[in-house]
């Protein structure tokens, strides 16, 4: 009888113990399968000592005519594209686009899944290079969808970096909450 008592409890330590190592062995699986969250930092720095002077107000939104002329050169002489990254942690993407000529110089940027703005903020786009930055303007978006137009009687093509950002209306034209980045 003690032989069948030591047998059974024998069963029941090993019972106990590949429960314990199918556990263990589990939690450690579980663990080694979740994918570490990747910090995303904006890579492009808006210092506001580079803010270009005279650049920084905001111009009044484009007509529709304006922005169809826009759409126009990207149709008929094609352009170089980018896309644009969040660095918010969110889901946004985008494309830029932008074409020069001698003395012209056009950018149209798309985003979408924008997360949706509280009252008081809106996006803006920024243009940036090693010489400074300045405000293409704010970004019409609705519904996560946005749109900015911008143009210049002359060539920016040295200004390859493109930031959408989250402004608050508090009357600060410096840049505020990266949104979205690329580079040309």
């Amino acid at each position: 009888m003690n032989g069948l008592m030591d047998n059974k409890l024998l069963r029941q330590i090993i019972t106990i113990g590949v429960i314990l190592i199918l556990v263990i062995g589990g939690v450690w699986l579980f663990k080694k399968q979740k994918p570490e969250e990747e910090e995303v930092l904006p890579e492009i720095i808006l210092e506001s000592s580079k803010m270009m002077e005279g650049e920084a107000a905001l111009k009044q939104p484009m007509s529709e005519a304006e922005k169809q002329a826009i759409d126009e050169i990207f149709a008929n002489e094609g352009a170089e594209m980018t896309m644009l990254k969040d660095v918010s942690g969110g889901q946004a993407v985008g494309t830029a686009w932008r074409h020069a000529s001698e003395k012209k110089f056009a950018l149209k940027v798309e985003a979408s899944k924008l997360a949706g703005l509280d009252k008081g903020f809106f996006y803006e786009g920024w243009l940036v290079s090693d010489k400074g930055f300045f405000s293409t303007g704010r970004m019409a978006e609705i519904n996560g969808e946005g749109k900015l137009y911008y143009q210049a009687d002359e060539d920016k093509s040295e200004f390859k970096g493109v930031v959408i950002t989250r402004e608050p209306e508090d009357g600060d034209p410096a840049p505020a909450a990266h949104v979205l980045e690329g580079n040309f």
